[in-house]
Parts: structure tokens; C-alpha cells; sequence
């Protein structure tokens, strides 16, 4: 996992909320400490699900802010996408190509929170081209909260989706991780910005 700081950067919280965190970890059986200079905190084999239900409930009770979560995920995106541009395969470049040509081709419409696992698929399948095992873990983990997030307010999806993920792939196949990067990041924060105003707009009634 990253350094204590790092974590902290990322989540915008302190390194003693990060180390308590870590503590909690540890003891749960999900990650464990090695010392030395090759040392530091390692993900346990075992269940992904139970990274993203950690990170669920520390968002269910304040802990991580929803603009502390959106960092993170542009950065932990970012690092994917390099390594994609590096890693992926025809077959991974392919499939994420099927999942978009599928989603634009539904022929009947998708019930809300079914639409919501639909669309957000293609972020498993951009980990998946990291070949990073750890990162396609937090990739989960990060969009499942987006998930839980969309379905709460009403997905309402953005209608440029398909020609956005089109060129992104078209960037990621010449292996222009600027251009990649960059168009993702506008897309996510569109999304968010979404979202933002639909729980401003619930807090006020």
C-alpha cells in the first residue's frame, strides 16, 4: 500500500487517522506489516470485498469526504491509466471497446441501479488493463462508492458517456496518456460535480 503520508495526501486526513486506520486493518487480518527496508504495509490475500466494505463505512460515517474520495480517484486513475497505456492487451483494449458498444446498443432500457453497475463496468475493465492487482482493488472499491452514491440520488447519466470512452480508448491505444488522462479526469469531474448538486439539493429539503 502507499506511505502513511501519501495516504494521508490522498485522503485528506491526518497520518495518525491513516495509522489508526492501518491499525484497524491489521487486526481485521487484511493487511499485515513487514519492517526493513523493503517493508511496509501489504494487502492480504483474500477477499477484495471486504477493502470496499472498509471504505464504505468509513464513508457512511463522515470519515472521508466526498471531495477527498473524488481525489482519489482522479489520482488512483491517473496511475491506471499509465499503466494501461503500458500493460493492456489487444483482448483488454477489445473488451473495454465491447462494453461500450454494448452499453450504446441496449436495446431496452436498464432499471435505475442496474443501468448504475452497467455503466461504471468499464472502470473494472480500464483496472483490468493495469494488470495490478492492488489497483484494480481500489479501483473497485472507489467506484462502488460512486455506486451506492448515484443510486442514492438517481443516476441520471451524462448522455456523451459513449464518445467520450470512445476517444478515450483511441487515446489509450496510441498510448497518449495526457490526452487519456486528461479527457478522463473532465469526465469525472462532470460526474461529480452532479452528484455534489444533487446532495446539496437533499440536504436542503
Amino acid at each position: 500500500m502507499p506511505a502513511e503520508r501519501d495516504m494521508a495526501e490522498m485522503f485528506g486526513i491526518s497520518r495518525q487517522s491513516v495509522r489508526e486506520a492501518l491499525r484497524g486493518l491489521e487486526m481485521s487480518g487484511l493487511v499485515e506489516s513487514r519492517p526493513g527496508v523493503t517493508g511496509g504495509v501489504f494487502i492480504r490475500e483474500g477477499d477484495p470485498s471486504v477493502v470496499t466494505r472498509a471504505v464504505n463505512d468509513l464513508v457512511s460515517l463522515g470519515a472521508l469526504s466526498s471531495e477527498s474520495l473524488f481525489e482519489a480517484r482522479v489520482m488512483l486513475t491517473t496511475d491506471v491509466i499509465r499503466l494501461a497505456a503500458i500493460r493492456a492487451t489487444e483482448e483488454d483494449l477489445q473488451k473495454m471497446e465491447d462494453d461500450i458498444v454494448a452499453f450504446d446498443q441496449q436495446a431496452t432500457p436498464i432499471p435505475g441501479e442496474q443501468r448504475t453497475v452497467r455503466v461504471t463496468n468499464f472502470y473494472s475493465l480500464l483496472a483490468a488493463a493495469s494488470h495490478n492487482e492492488v489497483l484494480v482493488m481500489l479501483m473497485n472499491s472507489l467506484t462502488e462508492i460512486v455506486q451506492a452514491r448515484l443510486n442514492k440520488f438517481g443516476p441520471d447519466p451524462l448522455t456523451d458517456v459513449t464518445r467520450m470512452r470512445r476517444r478515450f480508448v483511441k487515446h489509450l491505444r496510441a498510448g497518449d496518456v495526457d490526452k487519456a488522462s486528461s479527457d478522463m479526469e473532465a469526465h469525472l469531474k462532470r460526474v461529480e460535480n452532479r452528484l455534489a448538486e444533487k446532495e446539496k439539493k437533499a440536504l436542503a429539503n
